[in-house]
């Protein structure tokens, strides 16, 4: 799934119209939280999802309305009665979507969702805010401010962020603010690059773990030592492919707090060695595969090396929610599904996402 700011962004230099729908505010249940969001074209292809069933049908339903007349829309919907019962979605509850107009002629808004893209490419974050109204033109100026987390701003910030700018140069989750009871909305969300994974190892389960950690919206990074191992043909949907040693890749790798490392190496000495050198990285994920066994002597290995018994206990081993896999696809989902968790748990932030300040 392609990160939608950089879609965005693509879609403006093709010269076309588009509707940016986001979650802003969501009460009781809901098929996701605020700052889902999706892209709406002129035919109606979207990119992206806020949930999909009716909310996403009227979503797109409005957007036809919102490009023609270029002024945003504020979605106010409420899932519940016999609106359950007709509609996919079996979640009762209340969800604002913000309906946005993106036209490419408007000179500010190609401004900063060029940046906002050059930032996820770099690795780079910042946060983006905008001014939450229905009825205000796809060209109004006011409407959107980037900040960036090194100071670097675009737009009307000191509107839009408040004279205390430092605290929202990075933020981890998106929230809906207001200053007073008579202040406009606020919605604030995090720019930052998609999680990175990088895989050690080409064997049978990365080739499973690849297409999987893609569809969930994973950059990933495929490693081996070995040619046939670690090749475009039996890893088409990598996004990088290094034919490198273990022991040398770390230094070209950048592993962060939005890095998620998975070992699966084709022997535990290689494991062991991956390992070591991940600890010595402060990524937001360490998983590696193997029977407890393996794993423990592994780890009285690297106990033995002076490796600090806090830093092993990051370290998700065996590798995977425990869900029973045994077949390599099996195995490949439980990673997955890991991956998924420990993202969602780094992000943090309450489910409705708003707040007054």
């Amino acid at each position: 799934m392609e990160n939608i700011f950089i879609a965005l962004n693509r879609l403006l230099e093709q010269n076309k119209k588009m509707v940016l729908a986001r979650i802003i505010r969501q009460v009781g249940s809901a098929p996701r939280s605020v700052g889902a969001k999706c892209l709406i074209l002129e035919d109606h292809t979207i990119i992206g999802t806020i949930g999909g069933g009716l909310l996403e049908h009227q979503a797109v339903q409005k957007a036809a309305e919102v490009m023609e007349q270029g002024r945003s829309l504020i979605l106010q919907y409420q899932l519940k009665g016999e609106e359950i019962a007709r509609s996919e979605m079996l979640c009762g509850g209340e969800v604002d979507v913000f309906l946005e107009p993106i036209f490419p002629e408007d000179y500010e808004a190609k401004e900063i969702f060029n940046r906002i893209a050059a930032l996820c490419e770099q690795g780079l974050k910042g946060t983006l805010a905008t001014r939450i109204l229905s009825g205000l033109s796809h060209d109004d100026p006011g409407m959107r401010a980037l900040l960036e987390a090194n100071g670097t701003v675009i737009g009307p910030v000191d509107a839009l962020f408040g004279l205390d700018q430092k605290k929202y140069g990075s933020i981890k989750k998106s929230i809906l603010l207001q200053k007073s009871s008579d202040a406009p909305l606020i919605f604030q969300e995090p720019v930052e690059p998609d999680a990175v994974v990088y895989i050690f190892g080409g064997g049978h389960i990365s080739t499973f773990v690849v297409p999987l950690a893609k569809m969930a919206g994973f950059r990933v990074v495929v490693i081996d030592d070995r040619r046939e191992f670690a090749n475009k043909e039996r890893f088409p949907g990598a996004d990088e492919i290094m034919l490198i040693p273990f022991l040398e890749v770390f230094h070209h790798l950048e592993i962060g707090a939005t890095s998620y490392i998975v070992i699966v190496t084709r022997g535990h000495t290689y494991d062991r060695d991956v390992l070591r050198m991940a600890l010595q990285t402060k990524p937001a994920y360490i998983g590696m595969i193997g029977s407890k066994r393996k794993r423990d002597l592994i780890y009285q290995a690297l106990r033995s090396e002076g490796v600090e018994q806090e830093k092993i206990d990051r370290v998700h081993s065996p590798i995977g929610l425990a869900i029973g896999a045994e077949t390599p696809e099996e195995i490949a989902i439980s990673i997955v599904a890991e991956l998924i968790r420990e993202r969602s748990r780094s992000q943090g932030g309450s489910r409705d996402g708003f707040q007054t300040v």
